[in-house]
């Protein structure tokens, strides 16, 4: 387990687990309040978004879950950077995506005409780039 940071906006530590498993995501645990939310993440956007919260019976007032999303969002380089090292992994390999203008990838829910599929993707938290590698063996390099 990797502690990230602790939100200031909700008093909850926010961690990495080693044996965790893609998508990437964080645990936002509040010891005080007796819940633990998980918020995935994407190492091609900025998009934060909430997979579940437990118990159900301890959920926080959404304002609370909102500002966990902005305080993760802030501190997105520390949650890629600390996914990174504990996993070595952007959870990108066999996604299949469309490169758009200024190498911007988007990911597909299914494959597309104009898809590729990642074949691997390697995350550089030095210089908060994502060197992705296509199965047709074009690659792209995103700068976050």
């Amino acid at each position: 387990m990797s502690r990230v940071f602790k939100s200031e906006g909700t008093g909850a530590g926010i961690y990495v687990f080693s044996d965790d498993h893609c998508p990437a995501h964080v645990h936002a645990r509040h010891r005080g309040e007796g819940w633990i939310a998980r918020a995935r993440f994407s190492y091609l956007s900025n998009t934060v978004e909430l997979i579940s919260i437990v118990p159900v019976k301890n959920v926080p007032l959404q304002r609370v879950v909102n500002r966990l999303l902005s305080d993760v969002q802030v501190r997105l380089p520390d949650c890629r950077r600390s996914w990174w090292l504990t996993r070595r992994t952007t959870c990108l390999a066999n996604q299949w995506a469309v490169v758009g203008k200024a190498g911007r990838i988007e990911i597909l829910s299914k494959p597309a005409p104009s898809a590729k599929q990642i074949a691997e993707a390697e995350y550089d938290p030095a210089n908060e780039q994502v060197h992705v590698v296509f199965q047709d063996g074009t690659t792209e390099q995103v700068q976050l």
